[in-house]
């Protein structure tokens, strides 16, 4: 049996748990009487109470803690290594984790030492998670007496707080460490004993689980670093771009929108300016007269030439959207100018006595300039998630 166990939470409540928690030196949330089950094979669900499996509260790992992981031949759990300790080799190397072994002799039994890792690009140091200790039989009777020798050898050399027992397997409980041992059968149909520990309160490099998931897990995080990656270099260069924009803006005299410029972030992180307006319909003898005004500002401010007839798109409202757009070397500008209709649509009416009168009518526009990606700066496409 090379997989190690999976552990899952549920809710539930057990009477006087607490009390024995208490007896036991548990505090903080640890007291609660919250179960939690763990599955030693696709039908078996045992519950035990979650302090057995994981604690919240930080307690130091006793000598008990320290001589057991001593004896069984194992590392540190979920302690992180520059290097893989000596001796060890690969037993499985999947999309996110590695289990390692090496051949090994503890409480007098021959068999092998190994752990679950994760190698962590980011902190370049290898994090580990649960250890284990497991020896290995022609058939079941084999394997369930050193399950029962084991346990004779925890309960007299490292005073567990109590044994949880279920079948084919059993927890020893203490407070920093989970001790479960375990029998049960490889693919090949050899048996197996496995005695596993974990640290209770250090995730490590976290709970195994199996490769279809690892492989997602992979492709999320490998997305999350080049999105990483991807921000801080478009940073630069759109800071960059912008700066060499500013610097050509300033020798040809340009003003854009004046202080209020109404500076926002556009598509690809560009630097955009914006500006809005409005005038009284009543005040507007001409549209061909308020457009051209409009546009000559435009230009004026960005220096981008315009011309032709504006598109012109009406509304159902009434209302006539008159628009251009346009370009130079550094910036691309578009203007909108919406009128209101010329004459009340068919069907309104003056606001009856007592009723307030309609709004006033008001021509509104919006000038728009975006800088242009300067050669030199250009920001690669975004990275797309994983498909799933």
């Amino acid at each position: 049996m090379n997989r190690l166990i999976v552990i899952a939470a549920a809710a539930a409540l057990v009477a006087g748990c607490g009390k024995e928690a208490e007896r036991f030196g548990y505090r903080g949330a640890d007291l609660d009487d919250d179960q939690m089950f763990f599955s030693t094979g696709p039908t078996v669900t045992n519950w035990v109470p979650m302090r057995v499996l994981s604690v919240i509260e930080d307690y130091p790992i006793t000598e008990d803690e320290a001589a057991l992981i001593k004896a069984a031949g194992i590392i540190e759990p979920s302690a992180s290594f520059e290097t893989i300790p000596e001796g060890y080799e690969k037993m499985s190397e999947e999309p996110w984790f590695v289990t390692w072994r090496k051949e090994a002799e503890n409480f007098g039994i021959k068999g092998v030492n190994g752990f679950v890792s994760h190698y962590n690009e980011d902190k370049k140091v290898w994090e580990t998670g649960e250890t284990f200790f497991s020896s290995y039989y022609g058939d079941e009777a084999s394997a369930l007496v050193t399950l029962a020798k084991l346990k004779s050898e925890v309960s007299k050399r490292f005073s567990p707080k109590r044994f949880h027992e279920f079948k084919n397997c059993w927890i020893a409980e203490y407070l920093r460490m989970r001790v479960m041992c375990l029998v049960g059968q490889k693919p090949d149909g050899t048996w197996s004993c496995m005695l596993d520990i974990q640290d209770k309160n250090r995730p490590g490099c976290g709970q195994w689980e199996p490769p279809k998931a690892q492989a997602e897990r992979l492709a999320d995080y490998r997305y999350r670093k080049d999105l990483a990656a991807w921000k801080e270099l478009s940073s630069k260069q759109i800071a960059g771009n912008h700066e060499a924009v500013e610097k050509i803006r300033a020798e040809r005299g340009l003003e854009l929108f004046g202080e209020s410029n109404g500076r926002f972030s556009a598509a690809e992180g560009r630097t955009g300016y914006q500006r809005f307006g409005a005038r009284p319909a009543g005040e507007v003898s001409s549209r061909e007269d308020l457009w051209k005004e409009r546009l000559g500002l435009l230009v004026k401010a960005t220096g981008v030439e315009l011309s032709g007839e504006p598109s012109v798109q009406d509304s159902p409202s009434g209302h006539s959207v008159w628009s251009v757009t346009g370009s130079n070397d550094i910036y691309e500008v578009r203007l909108d100018v919406a009128f209101p209709p010329e004459k009340a649509q068919e069907g309104e009416t003056a606001a009856a006595e007592g009723e307030e009168p309609p709004p006033a009518p008001y021509a509104e526009w919006r000038e728009v300039c975006v800088e242009k990606i300067l050669p030199g700066f250009e920001v690669p496409p975004r990275p797309q998630p994983p498909a799933r």
